[in-house]
């Protein structure tokens, strides 16, 4: 649904500085009062939570910068790579391709009981609300293929990359997330769109987004530089 309200350059980056220190000081306090054993399962947890709250976030269309419009879940999609990031740094490859499949499959799960609560008749007093419900809680098997398929391949190329190029973390991060976001979108827009909407429509849809997730990329390396000591105590020669 495309609401009128139109958001402002401040208030978004506003809300994503928020999110990304938010969920980059969870980990951060966790290192820095000894529990570095939690850092594996709050980052999962962390990254599934953010995902899930990009399927639904994503249906609410903002403007920015004029023309240019954006689907609100890319605030917490591009926070949930820094957690993935940071996954793959601090425990190595192998547990960031693990992430990422456990991942796409609880995406799966959200949308096939999404589709299980929607077809289930409601009770005759709350007919009425039914409409509203699929609206704001549905999602076309369409879109939910598109959007998998784009995670599952951007999402394993950001862990193959920002475990195998050299240099600091901060450098790995500042090249891998770019990609990353630049395959996400150029595989979930036309998969999710072409035929459903004006091709001029489409490849604006295309740069909007792109445009919003490469300028977050300085939070992403924010996030991670955050935890810089967390990561230190890790496998990030070892194990990737």
């Amino acid at each position: 649904m495309i609401l009128n309200n139109l958001t402002g350059l401040p208030e978004l980056y506003g809300y994503a500085l928020i999110t990304y220190i938010a969920v980059a000081g969870m980990l951060w306090l966790l290192h820095r009062f000894g529990r570095d054993d939690l850092l594996l399962p709050v980052s999962a947890m962390n990254y599934m939570l953010l995902l899930t709250i990009s399927q639904y976030t994503a249906s609410k269309i903002g403007a920015f910068v004029d023309s240019l419009v954006i689907p609100m879940g890319v605030f917490t999609y591009s926070a949930s790579v820094a957690m993935l990031d940071f996954l793959t740094l601090r425990f190595g490859r192998r547990v960031g391709y693990w992430v990422v499949r456990i991942a796409a499959y609880l995406q799966a799960l959200v949308f096939i009981i999404n589709w299980l609560v929607i077809v289930y008749p409601p009770a005759p007093p709350f007919w009425n609300l039914q409409g509203a419900f699929t609206s704001i809680m549905g999602q076309s098997a369409r879109i939910a293929i598109a959007s998998i398929t784009a995670f599952l391949i951007s999402e394993t190329y950001d862990v193959f990359l920002v475990s195998r190029l050299g240099g600091g973390v901060l450098r790995r991060v500042g090249y891998s997330d770019p990609v990353a976001m630049t395959i996400d979108t150029l595989v979930f827009i036309p998969t999710a769109f072409y035929g459903v909407v004006p091709n001029n429509v489409l490849l604006l849809l295309m740069a909007s987004q792109l445009s919003v997730k490469i300028s977050l990329v300085p939070l992403t390396m924010l996030a991670v530089w955050i935890n810089r000591r967390a990561l230190q105590y890790g496998y990030v020669t070892s194990r990737i």
